[in-house]
């Protein structure tokens, strides 16, 4: 067998970097976006904001309109998916909803560790399972009616209700879980699959009296099971925010309001209860698409419109907004801008030209396209991002809680719902082939401009208790052409023969055909968000020498990237309807329980998307769960390095790289503020007059 040279690898990185560089950097006015990593840096997460760090060029030419009118124009290459926060558990749709709903607590400025009251005044642990809490008075929701205790009983109940449903109706994939895992496991489908979601399953939710009223403003939040992380997951930006219950009750099911005003106190909230369980679609839950706007949360922005066909998004600013905790360290929330116009434009040259027409204060681009406005030189040799467009100022880059993989499905359904016949990634060989494939340190450099780190486990060097970082765990696969050819050999020669479903019942025989060659061709797509560059870039690497090894040993195999919005392409994860796609991780709060929750439990949001279910998994994330509750760190510790070398052993992920984040705007803009969790807070901008 003829392996191909290293060298060729590297002349196909270079030559799509070429390609890159020839992109026009005549901008007038940017704001760019990016997120990466850096080759051996080591940053420090802080309780206070660190100074921002800039270059800047001089504007040139007449004023924008986006200045003129205060507004914040967004050209993304990604789509929103969901927009109900007891529903959404995408980090794009998190960055609309943060504008939008708040909750009774926040991580204060760009600290991953310091937590404030934010709707809450004040809050105080009473026991291990009790914690009660002093809520703002004063505060309205944009429609105009009260934030209250009633409010905040209503918006945790109504997330627990539908129980991380999402619209496609995949039971426990979503957000619920940061606070259900707090609660009874054996109501919540995340961790006990198949609910039955009827009036007597309602009762048992509410019994748990998850939130207690004591008076109207002031509750008690009960738990059943102790946990170092209450205060991270009240905190989280992905915990649902607090709704206001006459929006939402009128918009989702009219027939519970008593009156037609729908005052908090007119609502038959168990009707409402018994009408919502186990429901996520849009047709039973407005804020999912609110075409016709959203005036739902305490915010600093409401909903204007929603366009389901451009997925275009506008947001104006709440005049009645209450400005924010007295402890926030952050820059003021001035409300200056009045717009905010998010618009899906997955091409990237149309971004660009939007850009240079004015039309535009801000676009999405990848680090393949960074050297359009940064300077080359400045960066791979003093390791200072410089603008090189007028008008153009460069912030960052900053440490986030985030990260890229590619996970793989092992069992993939058809649109009909059956069971594909064709099932590579259920076999071990096929993972470790594609794995070993890709040549991430060539890629870092040639694709990602040296704007990451190449990683070896999922978890981020700042997530919580120090130590749950473990340099020394390393995944068992690496570039290795030669390895991979062996394996796809073998698998056609010998190909699998059982198979299990999510839950480990094996399947009849016949159900499922993983042989393949020449007379019996198959087509593997890899899927990716559209705008997602660097991924593309590295995906199209992949499939160009598993191909090439295909080709080589007429094994019948083809491998294609599709790119799709990234909402959509999240979508058919969830739906178990693909074998390969891009996913980034963004911590829900920074502790490790978060990641060991999410990645690995068969129960978690991946795992369930991906159908995996390890037992081994399984045991030792029951195990880290007592470790939490009794407050044991070192134990936690250790079950989290045998959980990540299992879930290398088994090839569950494709780890490529760490993230940071550098911001290029306008110079037009002041009061940036770059929020660890990597969420804007577009509350703070404003636009200089010249």
């Amino acid at each position: 067998m003829n392996t191909p040279c290293p060298c060729l690898l590297r002349r196909k990185f270079e030559m799509n970097n070429k390609a890159i560089s020839r992109t026009s950097a005549a901008l007038a006015l940017i704001v760019i976006v990016v997120i990466a990593g850096l080759i051996g840096a080591v940053y420090n997460y802080s309780s206070k904001p660190s100074a921002l760090t800039a270059t800047t060029t001089m504007a040139q030419g007449p004023v924008p309109d986006f200045v003129k009118t205060s507004t914040y124009v967004y050209e993304s290459g990604y789509s929103f998916q969901y927009l109900d926060p007891a529903i959404s558990y995408f980090n794009f749709d998190s960055e609309i909803e943060a504008q939008v709903y708040e909750n009774l607590l926040r991580f204060n400025g760009n600290s991953s560790s310091e937590v404030i009251p934010w709707l809450a005044e004040s809050y105080q642990k009473v026991s291990p399972t009790q914690y009660q809490f002093k809520l703002r008075q004063g505060i309205t929701f944009q429609d105009g009616t009260p934030f209250n205790a009633k409010a905040v009983w209503f918006s945790y109940n109504r997330v627990l209700m539908i129980d991380g449903t999402s619209g496609t109706g995949s039971h426990g994939t979503q957000s619920a879980w940061i606070i259900q895992q707090m609660l009874d496991p054996t109501l919540f489908s995340y961790y006990t699959p198949n609910q039955p979601y009827d009036p007597t399953w309602v009762q048992k939710v509410l019994a748990l009296n998850f939130i207690e009223t004591v008076d109207p403003y002031t509750i008690n939040v009960n738990i059943k099971n102790p946990t170092t992380q209450f205060d991270y997951l009240l905190g989280s930006e992905f915990t649902p925010g607090i709704v206001s219950p006459s929006f939402v009750v009128s918009h989702d099911f009219p027939a519970a309001c008593k009156t037609s005003a729908c005052g908090p106190d007119d609502i038959d909230y168990t009707a409402y209860f018994n009408h919502i369980a186990g429901h996520g679609d849009v047709s039973m839950n407005y804020l999912n698409m609110p075409q016709n706007g959203a005036k739902a949360g305490t915010g600093p922005y409401y909903i204007d419109s929603v366009n389901p066909t451009t997925y275009e998004i506008i947001m104006k600013a709440n005049p009645n907004y209450w400005g924010g905790a007295k402890e926030w360290s952050g820059p003021p929330m001035t409300l200056s801008m009045k717009t905010i116009d998010y618009l899906y434009q997955p091409d990237l040259a149309t971004r660009i030209l939007d850009l240079r027409g004015g039309k535009a204060s801000g676009i999405y681009m990848t680090p393949a396209d960074i050297y359009s406005i940064a300077d080359r030189d400045q960066w791979m040799n003093n390791g200072k991002l410089v603008s090189i467009v007028p008008g153009v100022t460069i912030y960052g880059p900053f440490p986030t809680l985030h990260n890229f993989y590619f996970p793989f499905i092992t069992n993939v359904t058809e649109a009909t719902g059956n069971i594909r016949k064709f099932q590579p990634f259920a076999d071990i060989r096929f993972r470790l082939a594609v794995a070993d494939a890709i040549n991430l340190t060539d890629a870092n450099i040639y694709i990602n401009n040296k704007l990451g780190v190449v990683k070896n486990e999922l978890a981020l060097p700042a997530l919580g208790p120090p130590g749950s970082w473990n340099p020394d765990v390393k995944p068992i696969y690496s570039y290795d052409l030669t390895k991979a050819e062996q394996l796809l050999v073998d698998a056609q020669k010998n190909p699998l023969m059982h198979f299990v479903d999510m839950n480990g019942h094996p399947y009849q025989s016949g159900v499922i055909d993983n042989s393949f060659g020449p007379t019996k061709p198959q087509v593997i797509v890899f899927y990716n968000p559209t705008g997602d560059t660097v991924n593309e870039k590295i995906l199209t690497t992949l499939i160009s020498n598993l191909n090439d090894i295909s080709t080589r040993d007429n094994l019948g195999l083809t491998f294609t990237v599709a790119d799709v919005p990234g909402g959509q392409q999240f979508t058919l994860a969830s739906e178990h309807s693909i074998y390969l796609y891009t996913a980034d991780w963004y911590a829900d709060y920074n502790h490790i329980m978060d990641y060991l929750t999410a990645i690995f439990f068969a129960g978690g949001n991946m795992p369930q998307w991906d159908n995996f279910n390890v037992t081994a998994l399984n045991t030792l994330f029951h195990q880290a769960v007592e470790a939490d509750r009794n407050g044991d760190v070192q134990s936690l510790l250790r079950i989290h390095n045998e959980m990540e070398i299992i879930a290398n052993q088994q090839v569950m992920y494709i780890y490529t790289f760490d993230v940071l984040q550098f911001s290029v705007t306008t110079s037009y803009l002041r009061g940036y503020f770059f929020n660890v969790n990597t969420l804007p807070y577009y509350a703070c901008y404003s636009y200089a007059a010249s």
